[in-house]
């Protein structure tokens, strides 16, 4: 073999060791890249289904639960490109299920004015509410929804959020009740109702008005029952101050002479 011919070998070889290595690498980029963007789907899969399934079911709405479970199906999609498999095709038939089944109509607790069972519940369900703005903001933000559904579900996550503030609200009037009586409670829960009277404009809100108003008409006889016995009082306190007038008072003199 010639010195030309050994060169040229040497040249051939070090150029396939250098394509070998370039294809590993490029190999080794795409496995990378493609666990980068399965862990990414699987973490905006995770927050979806987080708020799809722990949020009150007063609060799920048709345009709510159909956008999450929308978005949720796009991502399980795009991670069976990547990742294909039994548990992952599971994820995604379930979905659709969910998808299919119709809303349920969930009535508020009778005989409560709240939704939440107490404050921490609807803290709870307070910070959930602000998750789901912040998710739907960035789904705005990116394009990843039309504008106007985005829009339109956020409205609804707004109302959800001044109604749970509106229960908190409640729960501060019904403790001033227990602490300092009907009187002092009373303009709290006129007030709430005012506020709560706004929302009703699809009329779902009539329950929990119905039980606010009977409670609100409670305390008005309380205090008004509590007006005549203070007034009753008053007038007996005036009664035995004249009476004790009248026996201190001179009696008549009647000269005889």
């Amino acid at each position: 073999m010639t010195p030309t011919e050994t060169g040229l070998l040497i040249i051939a070889v070090v150029v396939v060791m250098a394509m070998i290595a370039f294809t590993i690498q490029n190999i080794e980029t795409q496995r990378r890249e493609r666990r980068m963007r399965l862990l990414l789907l699987k973490d905006q899969i995770r927050r979806a289904d987080h708020l799809l399934r722990t949020l009150p079911e007063h609060y799920i709405t048709r345009e709510i639960r159909d956008l999450l479970v929308n978005y949720l199906l796009q991502r399980w999609k795009l991670t069976l490109e990547l990742e294909r498999s039994e548990e992952n095709q599971k994820k995604l038939q379930e979905l659709e299920g969910i998808r299919a089944q119709a809303l349920p109509v969930v009535e508020h607790p009778p005989g409560s004015m709240t939704l939440h069972t107490d404050r921490n519940h609807a803290e709870r369900t307070a910070s959930l509410l602000r998750e789901l703005f912040q998710f739907l903001s960035e789904l705005k933000k990116q394009g990843t929804v039309r504008v106007s559904e985005a829009e339109s579900v956020i409205y609804q996550v707004k109302e959800a959020y001044t109604r749970t503030r509106i229960d908190v609200e409640i729960m501060d009037a019904q403790e001033t009740e227990q602490a300092r009586g009907a009187g002092p409670a009373l303009p709290r829960f006129r007030t709430i109702l005012a506020k709560l009277q706004s929302l009703n404009n699809t009329q779902q809100l009539d329950r929990q008005l119905y039980e606010l108003g009977t409670h609100i008409d409670e305390l008005q006889a309380v205090v008004e029952k509590e007006r005549l016995i203070k007034e009753a009082e008053e007038k007996q306190r005036r009664e035995e101050e004249l009476a004790k007038e009248d026996k201190f008072k001179p009696k008549p003199f009647t000269d005889y002479r």
